[in-house]
């Protein structure tokens, strides 16, 4: 994170290469990158999914609990803060629980699904600049944070 765009880029390049995937990132925008299965970290953690919208400056990871990296232990080790129940470009359900952390440029957002879970389920890396040209070029309207407003 504190690498910047660079960093997130290095990020979604290593899980591409991870996935043995051809393609290259922000070519195959919304499709999900890891077709052949769960990735398994050096560390033992498992990604279930990994879609690429880095053409939007986004880069979701669903994270699997088999293994649990707990949210608490995920918002510790990032500083993040609690965020509202909308995150670019997710509307997140009431059960949702997001923190988030912001730090040259990038935010990641943390969080998980069901009411009453202890273990991290996504992760969304944010390039905050390519995600706020993104909406302004679509001009999409959308009431997330760190985004520009569309003025009529």
């Amino acid at each position: 994170m504190t690498k910047g765009a660079a960093g997130m880029q290095q990020i979604v390049s290593e899980l591409f290469r991870l996935a043995n995937h051809s393609n290259a990132p922000g070519t195959i925008a919304g499709d999900i990158v890891t077709k052949d299965g769960v990735l398994t970290l050096s560390d033992g953690h498992r990604i279930d999914v990994v879609i690429d919208y880095t053409n939007a400056g986004v880069l979701s990871i669903g994270v699997d609990k088999a293994r649990c990296f707990t949210l608490k232990d995920a918002v510790r080790i990032t500083g993040a803060k609690p965020v509202s129940a909308v995150s670019y470009p997710y509307v997140e359900g009431h059960n949702y629980d997001t923190y988030s952390a912001i730090a040259s440029g990038v935010d990641v957002n943390i969080g998980k699904f069901t009411a009453g879970e202890d273990c991290l389920t996504e992760i969304h890396l944010v390039d905050v600049k390519t995600a706020a040209d993104f909406v302004m070029k679509n001009k999409l309207e959308l009431p997330a944070k760190n985004m520009p407003v569309l003025k009529p």
